[in-house]
């Protein structure tokens, strides 16, 4: 079921690279999440490229956290590149920018 402003984000993988676009937040966050933990599996190292990403809110935080802890817990390496600042700004207001630069 799709909501009338449910907005559209797509997360794509290729050669260890995740590439999200698109605008996320809580009505597809569950979406993006679900369809990267296939990939997260396979991949040896885990990076995330935000470029293509036009906004976020504390759901896209709250998923990056969640892929940090996967990392974690699976040993894997992981990096984030070109965050937008909106998130990087939640981060900070939330007190784990540390956690995601």
């Amino acid at each position: 079921m799709r909501l009338g402003n449910s907005k559209q984000a797509t997360i794509t993988f290729n050669n260890n690279q995740f590439l999200l676009s698109g605008e996320l937040d809580f009505s597809n966050v569950m979406l993006i999440y679900e369809k990267s933990l296939s990939q997260l599996k396979q991949a040896q190292q885990l990076n995330f490229d935000f470029s293509q990403l036009h906004s976020s809110n504390s759901a896209g935080l709250a998923l990056i956290v969640e892929w940090i802890k996967y990392a974690k817990q699976h040993k894997k390496k992981i990096s984030l590149t070109n965050l937008p600042d909106n998130l990087l700004s939640i981060a900070k207001a939330a007190g784990i920018d540390k956690l995601i630069t």
